[in-house]
């Protein structure tokens, strides 16, 4: 009897297709006509069809919801947390031993304890056992009794083997306090270590500031140049390079051009002075001939050796893209090999009405033609020493089978209305190599391209149809400020449900609104490639690339070096702590991500 009950129990279909066969057969041997038994073999196939396609549901099923659960356990194995396990009504029945450190308490002490007699936690008992039934797992934030920390606390179903026990799984990790690390992230990143000068990081949080609470909000922002610095430096030495740094900030700091002015260090070898009012071109050019001229003038020696230092500015006044227009005219000065230059906007309107227009009728006439394509770089794994994902990156090709880089058309398409549809082309033509080639890419969006429904809904459509999810990180490129967060974190939450992950781009360039930052609920960091390029040769780019990768850290997330195009580059960051490194010593883009692959 038993053999008969294990038999159809675990033989059904065998058994189901065993009756319908007979069923079948005595029609065909009957003296039925025929079609009564063409119309029978008909439904017993069908039946069979049925039976078969319903298993099969059935199985998809099972191995959707193994894949949603392994990739809960991923993201939660690769976190650094201390962890627990409850049984059904949540009392402890095992304890990592690190837990024990983290609340005071011995093995034997936590082993029995209830889990409300050790966290308080915005949700009941019953509560958590739903919310972990309907979404395989509960997050939120709790108190520790015994310390009165605040700690976060994720909780799963426990799995042992192909079953579910009614057990479960909870991890736990201490919350800093949010206000004390941004406060910690300003005071390091906004004070250049060498000069005891703000950094370029506090002089666009300055400018943003004057714009928002000034009446009046023009202003004036000088860029300052030292000329052949790489010369002296490479020379003399770093050491001398770290003192002419040291002397120059003296030396200009001692004559600004206004009581309100403020000196700042932004980068490898230029200063910048803002000023938070508008300066007449008189009074500027008297300024910058007297600085210009003076400095030239002045004797600086290094171990015995006496050399001059020359000074090329840049200026820009008004209330819109100052550092941009300051930048411009510095070069400017440098390329007409001028001490300075003011930058005039009606100097440049005419030039450059003409060079938007040419780039937007290229722009539009890619699109239209298709010649928007993705180049892909090497993301490179630092720790198991491999290639593990590739960043889309945008070009367009020209009639001439050259291409365009984001550089010479981003900025000009983004003033006009074709920037949505160059974004959904970009994304469309990166799904179609995902529908080739499932590997991992990266694939750059601005908050602009967040915040356009055209956008928005054409990711989030194919994410649904498509199921590559697990395949993308979305790197958000946008480094001014969120103006509508919740919308953002809306959207960032609806991806990471079809299983990507979150980017955040060039971090260090400009991103200083550390609270929106945190709120993100970003995967990765990728610092910025002005910072890596100079960490070899540069003390504050090193000190503020250790502070982003601690920063990043304390956050549980990774971190992404930019900009690595040497051995001495990548040894660094490595030894830093960096987790992922990409740039032309890894590998430049390729427009084929197949050949790429397939090379590897």
């Amino acid at each position: 009897m038993n053999k008969i009950v294990y038999y159809l129990k675990y033989r059904k279909a065998y058994f189901i297709v065993g009756i319908l066969l007979v069923t079948v057969m005595t029609l065909l041997l009957s003296d039925s006509d025929k079609s009564t038994y063409l119309l029978s073999a008909t439904i017993a196939s069908l039946l069979l069809f049925l039976y078969f396609y319903n298993k099969n549901l059935k199985l998809m099923d099972y191995l959707k919801n193994t894949e949603d659960e392994l990739h809960l356990y991923q993201d939660l194995l690769r976190e650094d947390h201390n962890h627990m396990s409850l049984d059904s009504d949540f009392f402890v029945v095992g304890v990592d031993p690190k837990l024990s450190e983290f609340f005071g308490l011995s093995k034997e002490e936590l082993l029995g304890k209830h889990l409300n007699k050790l966290i308080n936690l915005e949700d009941y008992p019953e509560q958590i056992r739903d919310l972990v039934s309907r979404d395989g797992y509960y997050k939120s934030s709790g108190i520790c009794i015994e310390s009165n920390k605040k700690i976060s606390v994720s909780i799963t179903k426990q799995k042992r083997g192909s079953s579910y026990q009614k057990s479960y799984h909870l991890m736990i990790k201490s919350e800093r306090d949010e206000e004390l690390l941004r406060r910690e992230m300003r005071e390091r990143l906004f004070i250049d270590s060498v000069t005891q000068l703000p950094t370029r990081l506090k002089l666009f949080h300055d400018i943003d500031e004057h714009k928002e609470n000034a009446i009046f909000p023009r202003s004036t922002l000088i860029y300052i140049g030292i000329d052949n610095f790489d010369t002296l430096n490479e020379f003399f030495g770093v050491d001398a390079g770290t003192i002419i740094l040291k002397r120059v900030a003296e030396w200009l700091g001692r004559d600004l051009p206004s009581s309100q002015a403020q000196l700042y260090k932004i980068d490898f070898s230029h200063f910048a002075i803002f000023i938070p009012r508008f300066i007449t071109t008189d009074d500027l050019e008297r300024y910058l001939q007297t600085m210009t001229t003076r400095i030239s003038k002045e004797e600086f020696s290094f171990q015995g050796s006496i050399f001059n230092i020359e000074l090329t500015a840049g200026v820009a006044r008004g209330n819109e893209h100052l550092p941009k227009n300051a930048y411009l005219a510095l070069k400017e000065a440098e390329k007409i090999k001028k001490s300075y230059k003011i930058y005039s906007e009606k100097e440049e309107h005419q030039e450059r009405f003409l060079h938007n227009i040419k780039i937007n009728k290229m722009v539009k006439e890619a699109i239209s033609d298709h010649r928007v394509e993705p180049f892909f770089q090497p993301i490179f794994n630092i720790e198991t020493n491999q290639v593990e994902k590739y960043e889309s990156l945008m070009r367009i090709r020209r009639e001439d089978n050259s291409y365009a880089t984001p550089g010479e058309f981003l900025d000009i398409a983004k003033t006009s209305k074709m920037y949505t549809e160059l974004s959904r082309a970009m994304i469309k033509k990166c799904f179609e190599q995902l529908e080739k080639v499932h590997y991992p890419i990266t694939i750059n969006i601005s908050i602009e391209d967040i915040l356009e429904p055209r956008v928005a809904q054409f990711i989030l459509r194919n994410l649904k149809r498509q199921k590559f999810g697990n395949y993308i990180t979305f790197e958000i490129v946008e480094s001014e400020s969120i103006s509508n967060e919740i919308k953002v974190k809306n959207f960032i939450k609806k991806v990471k449900s079809y299983g990507c992950q979150i980017a955040i781009d060039d971090f260090g360039s400009g991103f200083s609104n550390f609270g929106q930052l945190l709120s993100l609920d970003a995967d990765y960091i990728k610092i910025d490639g002005s910072l890596i390029k100079d960490i070899t040769r540069n003390k504050d780019s090193e000190i503020m690339t250790r502070t982003i990768i601690s920063m990043a850290k304390e956050l549980n997330m990774k971190t992404v070096a930019e900009f690595v195009s040497s051995q001495a580059i990548f040894d660094k960051v490595k030894s830093m702590g960096v987790d992922y490194a990409q740039g032309y010593f890894i590998d430049r883009a390729d427009p084929v991500l197949l050949k790429n692959i397939n090379q590897k």
